[in-house]
């Protein structure tokens, strides 16, 4: 983990120039004046431009940038933007040699984790924790002026960024609630069925377990609880995706069973479910 590469929560103020400054460099512009004059942003392009260096969608060489392909084209811009950003900092999160930008995900785990469904983004009580779990979990990101914690700019520049990206949403003011966003769901499963998929009697499905692992390694870190169940943020998305008809849980083969955390017995959700099945 390098002490001189920017941190992401300082770098990342607003989301919103990401995307089509984004779009500028994949389309051929490749100075900032360039840029300038493609997007019209101007005083949050430098931070838009090192937010998307540190986020590992462009690059620069020479003093022009250029961006870096998709990891998936999804049929629109903005979720192949999105699941982009989430794979490239998923890959931060390698427990023992975590990425300087695993902050992103690890926050997020955090709440899922402790099942905290809502929080405002400048809760210094739970900023505060997040920092005492990340030195339990060997997580120490750190600058040339040593050891970098949170403070309301940066729980707040975190609150902006996965809004952004759709793993949480605004209430009212600073309150958010703590869920990833159906379609993010439904995209990540489809795309993990591609991966990783088997047939469930000519159904295409994957394994519980066998999803969260893919989640990990592309998406979001995404652990079982105590009760080796499904955290609730991400289990209420799975029954709002069996109420609307686009997956089942079922039994299927020898996996042991894995519950949704939160989640009362519901017709398509087999009580022993081990696998889900795309409609």
């Amino acid at each position: 983990m390098s002490s001189s590469e920017g941190y992401i929560l300082n770098a990342v103020q607003t989301p919103g120039p990401l995307l089509p400054v984004y779009r500028s460099i994949r389309e051929g512009a490749d100075t900032r004046d360039d840029i300038e004059a493609d997007t019209g942003v101007k005083a949050g392009l430098d931070a838009a431009l090192d937010g998307l260096r540190l986020l590992r969608m462009v690059g620069r060489e020479d003093d022009e940038y250029y961006a870096e392909d998709y990891k998936w084209d999804v049929g629109t811009e903005t979720w192949s933007f999105k699941l982009t950003a989430l794979h490239n900092l998923a890959q931060e999160c390698d427990p023992g040699n975590w990425g300087k930008q695993a902050s992103v995900l690890l926050n997020y785990r955090y709440l899922l984790e402790k099942d905290i469904q809502y929080f405002e983004n400048n809760e210094q009580g739970l900023y505060s924790d997040i920092d005492d779990w990340y030195s339990e979990i060997g997580y120490e990101p750190s600058s040339r002026q040593g050891k970098i914690t949170h403070n309301h700019n940066k729980f707040a520049n975190w609150t902006r960024l996965v809004h952004f990206l759709g793993l949480v949403h605004k209430v009212r003011g600073r309150e958010h609630t703590v869920y990833p966003d159906p379609k993010l769901v439904r995209t990540s499963l489809k795309l993990a069925v591609d991966d990783r998929g088997i047939d469930v009697d000519g159904t295409p499905g994957i394994e519980i377990g066998q999803y969260l692992r893919w989640l990990r390694h592309n998406l979001l870190s995404v652990e079982t609880t105590s009760k080796g169940d499904i955290p609730e943020g991400l289990a209420r998305v799975l029954l709002e995706l069996v109420r609307d008809g686009d997956i089942k849980l079922v039994e299927y083969g020898d996996a042991g069973a894995t519950g949704l955390g939160g989640v009362p017995p519901y017709e398509g959700i087999d009580s022993e479910a081990n696998t889900i099945t795309l409609a």
